[in-house]
């Protein structure tokens, strides 16, 4: 018998043992483990109190705060199942997510509180709303969350059989879609990125879990979480560090700021940085550069590892960054759905040409249309495929579900859409999701090959590929490009950069540069945006 049957249980060992460790970190605010398990325990007990039990969907909708990781411990310990918001969402993108998870509470900042007062009266039930911070006037009849917790608190009973998990994909190709799996199975998974953080394999037997997260103490990683929790790559990562026994970092700051980050991993020896791509790698490596120049770099010597999920992460932004910090730099091709998918680990002793090769993760596959493996060298595009627990689903959505969730060889696997060619020595070429391929012409262009290229050029920041309609083609590639500080891009330029690398057919025919390239708050390129900008007519 495994020795955490939940992840709840798993996190209360930790608090059990490690009582006065931190827990989680965010600006002065410390939450130690006794304390973040108490407040969660309360916080439990009033959901509880209030019919929030088995099944319940939580949802959460706030930025990065330790009443985050609270409120999905409390979930959790009440049996509920939390739910993942945007804090960023407007009226309508909001009520989609509340009513289609049929969430019974809502638990948010005021950043929230304007889209829910507009869409409260147009919920199909009632709505628990509990706000973590000053309250509004559109905040209405809300509980604060000081108040919530400051009941008794739930007494452990026996774990859930067969409790579930859900997470929302980030809707960047349309509507979010609600991802449901068995909790076990998201458990093994925090589980396995605890023990990489400790550099161990966790034990599934009680005694042998804690004698090893006992030993391993003085090496538990303190984990700084860049991203949004409301974002797998951030709320995976903050579990991963509470399953090792660590310490999560949260930056305080609303708005990603890297001088912030700098100064944390130095503040609080931080081991670990999970990041986003070039979305957080990129600025991070310019702040960096600029405090070197000026004689004011912060402490970087205790960083083992900065970590990236879900987007582009750049071999010169690696580079710069290896130049300030003697670290692994993993990049990981994983969604909401499943994964890893696929794994790139670089150091200082990395080739140049092999900073972003990346290799199948174990168990991960490159399918073929056929069916079939593609075969090294073989120049067959294929898609990613991950093992995937049983049962794993979009909640309500058959359809969906069976397009990328797929049995093969009596597994299930989960294919969410990322293509690659498979190289003669079996690294990967990615080409991104299918859903960004570009057709143009009949000609088949993959975003995500264009975007590495116009990124490879010295005075381009950030870029985003997509295809826009035209009367003879049926699309055309376009692309929206920032410039680095001080330097001015020509479109023709660029473009003939793209064909100096790439087939013509693949080159933007029309580029517009901006100040910035608008991302989601969880990196990813706002694609509708670029679509919009570049198709307006000049």
């Amino acid at each position: 018998m495994s020795a955490d049957p939940t992840i709840a249980a798993a996190l209360e060992r930790r608090a059990a043992l490690f009582p006065a460790d931190p827990a989680v970190v965010h600006g002065d605010t410390v939450l130690r483990w006794g304390e973040l398990d108490d407040q969660a325990a309360r916080f439990a007990a009033f959901l509880s109190v209030r019919g929030i039990g088995a099944g319940a969907r939580v949802a959460i909708g706030m930025h990065n705060h330790p009443a985050y990781l609270v409120t999905v411990f409390a979930a959790l310990k009440a049996h509920a199942v939390p739910v993942n918001v945007n804090h960023r969402y407007k009226a309508a993108e909001l009520r989609h997510v509340l009513a289609d998870s049929g969430a019974a509470a809502l638990v948010h900042d005021s950043a929230l509180s304007p889209a829910l007062a507009e869409v409260r009266a147009r919920l199909p039930g009632p709505l628990l709303n509990v706000c973590t911070d000053a309250r509004t006037e559109a905040d209405g009849d809300s509980v604060p969350l000081a108040a919530a917790i400051s009941g008794p608190p739930l007494a452990r009973g026996e774990p859930e059989q067969d409790a579930r998990w859900l997470l929302y994909t980030g809707g960047t190709t349309g509507l979010p879609k609600p991802v449901m799996t068995a909790q076990h199975a998201t458990l093994a998974n925090i589980t396995r990125l605890g023990g990489s953080l400790l550099g161990t394999e966790l034990p599934a037997q009680a005694a042998d879990l804690d004698r090893v997260l006992r030993e391993r103490h003085a090496r538990r990683p303190v984990v700084l979480i860049a991203p949004p929790l409301m974002h797998a790559t951030g709320l995976y990562g903050a579990l991963g560090a509470l399953a090792a026994g660590g310490t999560v970092v949260l930056l305080s700051s609303r708005q990603y700021d890297p001088a912030e980050l700098a100064a944390q991993v130095a503040r609080h020896r931080v081991t670990d940085v999970f990041i986003v791509g070039d979305a957080f790698a990129l600025p991070l490596a310019d702040e960096l550069d600029r405090a070197a120049a000026a004689g004011a770099g912060q402490d970087l010597s205790s960083l083992r590892r900065i970590l990236s999920v879900g987007t582009t992460w750049s071999a010169s932004v690696k580079r710069r960054l290896l130049a300030h910090a003697d670290v692994t730099l993993r990049d990981t091709i994983a969604a909401t759905e499943g994964g890893p998918f696929a794994l790139a680990d670089a150091d200082r002793s990395t080739p140049a040409d092999q900073l972003t090769a990346f290799r199948l993760a174990p168990g991960a596959r490159l399918i073929a249309p056929d069916g079939s493996d593609v075969p090294p060298g073989s120049g067959t595009v294929g898609m990613l495929a991950a093992p995937a627990e049983k049962g794993t689903r979009y909640a309500g959505d058959p359809d969906s579900t069976s397009a990328t969730f797929r049995r093969m060889d009596g597994l299930l696997y989960a294919m969410p859409g990322d293509l690659a060619t498979m190289n003669p020595d079996g690294t990967l070429r990615l080409l991104g999701r299918g859903s960004s391929v570009i057709n143009t012409g009949g000609e088949k262009v993959f975003a995500a090959e264009v975007e590495q290229v116009l990124l490879g050029h010295p005075a381009v920041t950030d870029a985003v590929v997509v295809g826009i309609p035209h009367p003879r083609w049926g699309s055309v590639v376009a692309a929206v490009v920032s410039a680095r500080p001080g330097q001015e891009l020509q479109p023709g330029a660029l473009s003939a950069h793209v064909a100096a690398e790439l087939a013509d057919y693949k080159k933007p025919r029309r580029i517009l540069v901006v100040p910035e390239v608008r991302r989601t708050v969880s990196g990813k390129p706002d694609l509708a945006w670029a679509r919009e900008l570049l198709s307006r007519p000049g």
